[in-house]
């Protein structure tokens, strides 16, 4: 799989830019294909999320050498929602390795999602450079 939201394009199912997704794929088959284990082949995958308080901290596979906004803008496209399963828009904060998530509408928070729209170009990214896979916390 090769995450292309920071190159696609919206209006168009054909990305323009194919080199950034043809290296994104070679960085794949090197990885677990060809057995090179010294290089970052993907960006930041979800792996599990954790309530703090009014917040959700997210934790990510592939974060390379860490995680950071690739605009260096506040992280985008994040959404949160507590018991009533409405989603809002939603703050979110990258903190070491992992990204915390609030919003002051919800105030026990439940679930997260990032980049759930088609629209959506999120600056999430490893330091690498390659972007975070769209994702989901619930399951309704």
């Amino acid at each position: 799989m090769a995450v292309i939201t920071d190159v696609g394009n919206i209006r168009d199912v054909h990305p323009r830019n194919k080199q950034a997704v043809g290296l994104r794929l070679a960085l794949w088959a090197l990885a677990k294909t060809y057995g090179q284990d010294d290089l970052v082949y993907s960006g930041p995958l979800y792996k599990s999320m954790a309530v703090e308080g009014s917040t959700i901290r997210i934790r990510f596979e592939h974060v390379g050498s860490g995680l950071t906004s690739r605009d260096n803008e506040p992280l985008t496209w994040f959404q949160i929602a507590g018991e009533d399963k409405q989603f809002v828009e939603a703050t979110a904060v990258v903190d070491g390795g992992t990204v915390v998530v609030s919003s002051d509408s919800v105030g026990s928070p439940v679930a997260v999602r990032f980049g759930w729209h088609q629209n959506a170009e999120p600056n999430l990214a490893n330091k690498e450079g390659l972007p975070a896979s769209p994702f989901r916390t619930d399951s309704w």
